[in-house]
């Protein structure tokens, strides 16, 4: 997994105040037609998927599941001193979750969703097949993929409720108080740049939502919402992924276009694929990327403002390491203009650290 550079406290309350504001919503019985029925299939089909239903299933038990090194990696960050016990990993499902999340997908209707009044009018608006509509299907399905798992974290079936709770690190470990100013997360499922849970509409049950888009999809799902007219290389058919994985860069990258071939060929298939894309995984080859750290009204690439708060760095010098990290900066080029632009948030953040 790479580096961590999560948000620090926000400076900006009232930016993230506006940025939660949302159009009213409508329910998905308000489609019709062809329409509705290639967005309920598409999203049965991500249903359908092996991986959905072991995320789901976590989230009905009420705990992931996560190896020992990554409970260590994820909580603690550095090994904690003793006398901290280190909680026993969560290395499979309790017996029985994985069949209440088949029996949840059995009786799942569409109708339970509901969707942005905008988004879902753009969707009714593209005629199917267009390029335009394609777009706005993968965002629809990223978006039920989150909502279920919103819906599914707020029936609260937790086999897990009292289990003792991670113990908090001593002051000591300066990694884990710099990264957790306010102690650790609500939930353990989380995608670490996707915390901000007081901004969310739903709360923490949002953070769940994007950790299962992460576990499903490859990455939470954003988009280039740059106006092509005013910005010339903005490019409304993107999809960009910010993923939270092992072994995969934690900058936001594009998908290439066979990736997104692939995902669109999985979800507008008219019979079940044989073999299933999910999730989708950037790589060395992803080199369009964006660093989260840059505010996403001047990236423009986001799904909802209100998503995640502006990045605030922790110290005068984050970012401006001379070690190498090839896994988010795969060339030498890459590397020196992050420098730069580490650089740059340095000098507009001073005031943090006068």
């Amino acid at each position: 997994m790479a580096e961590d550079h999560s948000p620090g406290p926000s400076t900006a309350p009232a930016e993230a105040a506006d940025a939660v504001q949302q159009s009213p919503q409508l329910s998905f019985e308000q489609l019709s037609g062809e329409h509705r029925r290639l967005l309920d299939r598409a999203i049965a089909a991500v249903l359908a998927t092996n991986v959905a239903e072991v995320a789901y299933a976590q989230i009905v038990d009420g705990k992931p599941i996560e190896p020992p090194r990554r409970v260590l990696s994820s909580v603690y960050l550095q090994p904690p001193p003793p006398p901290v016990p280190i909680p026993p990993a969560h290395t499979e499902l309790c017996p029985g979750m994985l069949e209440k999340a088949r029996e949840f997908r059995r009786q799942f209707c569409p109708d339970i969703l509901t969707f942005d009044s905008k988004r879902l009018s753009e969707y009714c608006q593209c005629s199917p097949g267009s390029r335009r509509f394609k777009m706005r299907l993968v965002e629809l399905v990223a978006l039920a993929v989150h909502q279920i798992a919103v819906i599914l974290f707020e029936l609260d079936t937790s086999a897990h409720k009292n289990d003792p709770v991670y113990p908090l690190p001593p002051k000591s470990n300066a990694s884990y108080w710099m990264v957790n100013p306010n102690g650790p997360p609500p939930t353990p499922f989380y995608h670490r740049w996707y915390k901000d849970h007081h901004q969310y509409p739903r709360g923490v049950a949002d953070m769940v939502g994007f950790w299962a888009e992460n576990e499903i999809l490859g990455g939470v799902v954003l988009f280039d919402r740059r106006d092509p007219e005013s910005e010339p290389d903005a490019d409304p058919d993107a999809v960009y992924y910010h993923s939270w994985r092992p072994n995969v860069t934690s900058r936001i990258y594009q998908l290439l276009p066979e990736q997104r071939k692939a995902l669109l060929d999985f979800l507008l298939a008219e019979e079940p694929p044989s073999a299933c894309p999910l999730p989708i995984l950037g790589d060395d080859h992803n080199r369009t990327r964006v660093d989260p750290q840059e505010p996403m009204r001047e990236t423009g690439i986001y799904r909802d403002l209100w998503e995640r708060k502006d990045y605030v760095p922790r110290s005068r010098n984050e970012g401006l390491s001379c070690h190498r990290n090839r896994l988010d900066f795969p060339t030498s080029e890459d590397e020196l203009q992050g420098r730069s632009r580490a650089s740059r948030r340095s000098r507009k953040s001073d005031f943090l650290f006068v």
